[in-house]
């Protein structure tokens, strides 16, 4: 008896054909897609052509006659919006220092607040009495005291993964370093990142890699409290190479970096590092870089 030989209608070899073409044809896509966003950023962050970063609040003496505390809050503008990236220790010193600087803080459309430490969310009082109920980014797992606090004044932003806050501005989403904690970074056309952190908890050679993991752009500048208070010479060392690895062209400790850490980065990284203090300001384009103050 002879086994009978199935032969598939000419209709259905046709369908499954273009069904095979049309699987491989769309993995073609996906693989350019993801490749393109890749190249772009993880989150397809999109470049600014400036950003100028005022460092308002220090406790790094400057030549402003500003008032120095200990703590962090710089303003930062870029065509499409201007911030506060934290705000020190009390809204009084937070006052006379925005006045001293001539900022019209009227032109802020929101808070950024690396993390609750009093000396970076100490001065939301003066914020919530000129610019009542804007927007403020905190990391999710931050106390229900300080929640409930800016949800009272404020709209609370919670952020726990790395997220787009507007166009050319990426938060790292909150990493633990014996809290929670976030950074941020600008990126500027035809330059690459640059990151603003608060204390840098989770280690700053971590937050610097996480961002070039995260965006696949180059490190362009960094600026911030580092917290380094006692670091090793082993440490520094491994945070140095970390730069140097990078690429990094400048690099800015302030606040709780430590003397000690700034002295040692301004002998190994040479012109790579910049002295950062309060008054400080940074302008960042295309086509120029200024540091004043």
């Amino acid at each position: 008896m002879k086994r009978e030989v199935k032969v598939f209608p000419l209709k259905l070899k046709i369908f499954l054909l273009i069904f095979i073409i049309f699987i491989f044809v769309s993995l073609c896509l996906m693989f350019l897609v993801n490749k393109e966003g890749f190249e772009e950023g993880a989150l397809s962050l999109k470049p600014v052509d400036y950003v100028k970063i005022i460092v308002v609040i220090d406790n790094n003496e400057g030549s402003r006659g500003l008032e120095t505390a200990w703590g962090v809050a710089m303003y930062v503008e870029t065509e499409n919006t201007a911030f506060l990236f934290d705000t020190g220790p009390d809204p009084t010193t937070l006052e006379i220092n925005i006045e001293k600087l001539s900022l019209d803080i009227d032109k802020i459309d929101f808070v950024f607040i690396s993390h609750e430490h009093g000396d970076h969310a100490g001065g939301l009082a003066y914020v919530a009495r000129v610019k009542p109920g804007i927007k403020i980014y905190i990391p999710k797992h931050s106390s229900n005291y300080i929640k409930s606090r800016i949800r009272k004044n404020f709209s609370l932003v919670e952020v726990d993964k790395p997220e787009i806050i507007v166009d050319g501005l990426i938060s790292s989403g909150e990493l633990y370093g014996g809290l929670y904690e976030q950074s941020l970074a600008v990126y500027v056309k035809d330059k690459g990142l640059v990151i603003l952190t608060g204390c840098s908890h989770p280690g700053i050679e971590n937050i610097v890699k996480h961002f070039h993991e995260l965006t696949n752009l180059p490190i362009y500048a960094v600026i911030g409290g580092f917290h380094l208070g006692g670091a090793s010479h082993e440490r520094l060392k491994k945070i140095a190479d970390t730069f140097k690895e990078l690429n990094v062209k400048m690099v800015f400790p302030i606040h709780c970096s430590g003397d000690s850490a700034r002295s040692f980065f301004a002998k190994e990284l040479g012109e790579v590092y910049k002295d950062g203090h309060v008054g400080l300001e940074l302008y960042i384009s295309k086509d120029a870089v200024t540091i004043e103050g």
